[in-house]
């Protein structure tokens, strides 16, 4: 890790540790583009996080018992921890693509204080949280198994695992009704959607924009954005980076990066 500086530190290629984060673990990795901001904390016995992935300021990974050996988080893609939220890995914790955890959410793996052998509750166990999942400002107890495409309301504490997509909410949180992200909307709602983001694109980015909600498609300065399919082709210019990074903030992400002066998949 290279020391105190000015804004960000460099850990490895496209990996930015802000000279105000805490870095303490055995076993840290990161992909592409992920960034730590100022006070936030990672420590424990291993670390694994994706591409892209955010740690906004005053985010924490670790607490009681992260340098256990059993203690671990591996993330996948566009991991997201907002301000003061906290994945505690005393054991382990698995997290798919695309999860956030909104400002003040915890996800805790132990929960212990009064003695266990007077008959106290004692908790220890992993979490497994699917892809695209969204907690804002929630809590999820040990044990808990979430799956892929959940919503849970904020303010919930989950204490049960919550089946493949749902949107849960309540204390103990429950199942509220069934979400079916994935399938063709309706066209109203295409139409509505392309329609506020090319309205939003075009303020930011002071560029016409073209929307096609039948082909799922936005045309901005030259780049075409397929949202169906999910794929970019075109070039890069200022005005297609800020559609993409508009586009990112409505949920909508690109496993695409300019290279060459034209976006490029993953490698």
């Amino acid at each position: 890790m290279s020391g105190p500086g000015t804004g960000f530190d460099e850990v490895a290629d496209g990996v930015w540790v802000h000279h105000q984060a805490r870095l303490d673990c055995e076993v840290f990795t990161a992909g592409r583009g992920t960034i730590v901001n100022a006070h936030a904390r990672v420590f424990g016995s291993e670390v694994r996080l994706g591409r892209e992935c955010w740690l906004d300021e005053h985010a924490t990974i670790g607490g009681g018992s992260a340098h256990d050996p059993g203690a671990f988080l591996r993330a996948g893609d566009w991991l997201h921890l907002g301000n003061y939220s906290q994945v505690n890995i005393a054991r382990g914790v698995v997290c798919g693509d695309e999860v956030g955890l909104g400002i003040g959410t915890r996800v805790f793996t132990h929960g212990a204080y009064l003695s266990e052998w007077d008959g106290f509750p004692v908790a220890f166990e992993g979490v497994q949280i699917g892809s695209r999942v969204w907690l804002p400002n929630a809590q999820v107890n040990p044990g808990v198994r979430i799956g892929d495409d959940v919503v849970v309301a904020a303010g919930s504490v989950v204490t049960r695992d919550v089946p493949t997509g749902v949107l849960a909410a309540g204390t103990p949180a429950a199942v509220v009704r069934p979400l079916s992200p994935g399938s063709r909307q309706p066209a109203e709602h295409r139409r509505r959607v392309l329609a506020t983001l090319a309205t939003e694109i075009e303020a930011r980015a002071g560029t016409p924009v073209d929307a096609d909600p039948v082909a799922g498609r936005l045309t901005v300065a030259g780049a075409t954005f397929d949202l169906d399919d999910r794929t970019v082709a075109g070039e890069v210019t200022t005005a297609s980076e800020t559609a993409r990074n508009q586009l990112r903030r409505r949920g909508i992400r690109f496993r695409y990066e300019p290279v060459d002066g034209g976006y490029r998949p993953w490698a």
